[in-house]
């Protein structure tokens, strides 16, 4: 009786998963961004190497196809997200630093955090998804 009860609900696509959908807004893109790749990396609070290029827990990347763009992410409602975002303005796919390991492209954090000697925490840029949540965030040049 219980597997039958599964498959109805499976079918009326009723399911036990909690999903909720984090939208980002930036409020300074500029014109030049236009066309280049976003990369968006999205870490739980589990992950202890944010924010690290390529450990991310899940990732997205999406084409800048206007001067306002937003990108959504649909994502497991009831847990903690920190954001790290950059443009790849060169097309070589990472993030490219100085040699003190500051950003040379754009880039941004949830919470709007600017770094100042070294990258963030965690606890710098999370955020709790209980629901459809829009993050207004501005990019550092």
């Amino acid at each position: 009786m219980t597997i039958i009860i599964f498959i109805i609900l499976s079918f009326l696509g009723l399911d036990n998963s909690n999903k909720s959908t984090v939208s980002i807004e930036f409020e300074n893109f500029k014109e030049d961004y236009v066309g280049k790749d976003i990369y968006i990396g999205y870490w739980l609070s589990s992950n202890q190497d944010f924010p690290k290029e390529n450990k991310t827990d899940f990732a997205q990347i999406v084409k800048a196809d206007s001067e306002n763009p937003t990108i959504s992410k649909e994502l497991q409602s009831g847990e903690a997200y920190a954001i790290s975002i950059f443009i790849d303005l060169n097309g070589n796919g990472k993030m490219d630093t100085n040699f003190f390991g500051k950003p040379k492209e754009p880039y941004c954090f949830s919470n709007n955090y600017k770094p100042v000697f070294s990258a963030p925490d965690f606890e710098d840029c999370s955020f709790n998804l209980e629901k459809d949540t829009t993050l207004k965030i501005k990019i550092i040049n």
